[in-house]
């Protein structure tokens, strides 16, 4: 149930970019990479924040964690044994994100820097 919720939580969060994205005219292209969870590897996709308005840049960079949040939401209104997993799985992917994310963070769109 684990690994079904982990699965779970990455394609919800990447789908979350991706369908924001596609809201404002843009395709998002993933590629596979690793980030580093202080010595462990963390298997990952990241893509390139297309050129758009600034406001628009923090919905997608937003959209992730949002999209995870509300399915959390969602799976426990419908199915509560999962929402066990996910909602762990979702709050561990919150809170170590910023230790292995790197250069590719999704927060980094979001502050007031220019990040292109």
């Amino acid at each position: 149930m684990i690994i079904l919720a982990i699965v779970a939580a990455f394609l919800i969060h990447e789908g979350g970019h991706w369908v924001a994205a596609f809201c404002f005219g843009e395709r998002l292209r993933f590629r596979f990479a690793w980030g580093r969870l202080d010595r462990i590897p963390v298997p990952r996709y990241v893509w390139k924040m297309p050129y758009l308005a600034r406001w628009k840049q923090r919905v997608i960079a937003l959209s992730g964690f949002g999209a995870e949040m509300l399915a959390a939401l969602s799976f426990w209104v419908i199915v509560d044994a999962f929402l066990k997993y996910y909602a762990a799985v979702a709050l561990a992917h919150f809170i170590a994100y910023r230790f292995y994310a790197g250069e590719d963070s999704d927060f980094r769109w979001i502050g007031n820097r220019d990040s292109q």
